[in-house]
């Protein structure tokens, strides 16, 4: 019976993820130069009680940093939220793709038998076995967090759809068309 690696739920997903929302930066940053307008798509919401679309990618960089943090018990310090227009967005986004990147199947071996500590909004700090917080805590706000920040560009009026949101994940086995 074939296995599911904790590396490719974790690093692979979060990854694949990740470049999804590059891409939809690339595409928010030709959006807003086509039509004139410093960095609109950067502070643009869904609802008006709902964090922009700012918010939404450092959310989703957070996610991608605090499982490396969390699965290889690494101190990466704080990275301040202070990332404002589509460029600075980009370079955050990478940076978290840049440290994905450094983690090894063979860093994560311990992680599946350890315990997660995950603050979980206003609860205390809440005990969770790896699983738990892979599968049921830090990949769903990934995807959230993705979707919210597609819906937002959408919303705006860029020409996005379900192959550029699924392109990165589907690539091992449907690889993307040649690029004309």
């Amino acid at each position: 019976m074939a296995t599911i690696s904790l590396y490719e739920t974790t690093i692979g997903v979060s990854s694949r993820a990740l470049l999804t929302m590059l891409d939809m930066l690339e595409k928010a940053k030709a959006h807003d130069k086509a039509h004139d307008k410093a960095a609109s798509l950067a502070e643009a919401r869904l609802y008006e009680d709902m964090l922009p679309f700012r918010a939404q990618v450092l959310i989703a960089s957070n996610f991608g940093k605090k499982m490396v943090e969390r699965l290889t018990k690494r101190e990466l310090g704080v990275w301040e939220d202070d990332e404002k227009t589509l460029d600075e967005l980009v370079a955050r986004v990478q940076k978290t793709l840049d440290l994905l990147k450094t983690v090894k199947p063979e860093d994560l071996d311990a992680a599946a038998a350890q315990t997660q500590t995950i603050k979980f909004g206003p609860a205390d700090p809440v005990e969770a076995t790896t699983s738990q917080y892979v599968l049921g805590y830090a990949l769903p706000n990934l995807f959230f967090h993705l979707s919210t920040a597609y819906g937002i560009l959408r919303m705006k009026g860029l020409a996005l759809g379900k192959a550029d949101y699924i392109t990165h994940f589907v690539a091992d086995f449907f690889p993307p068309p040649a690029q004309k």
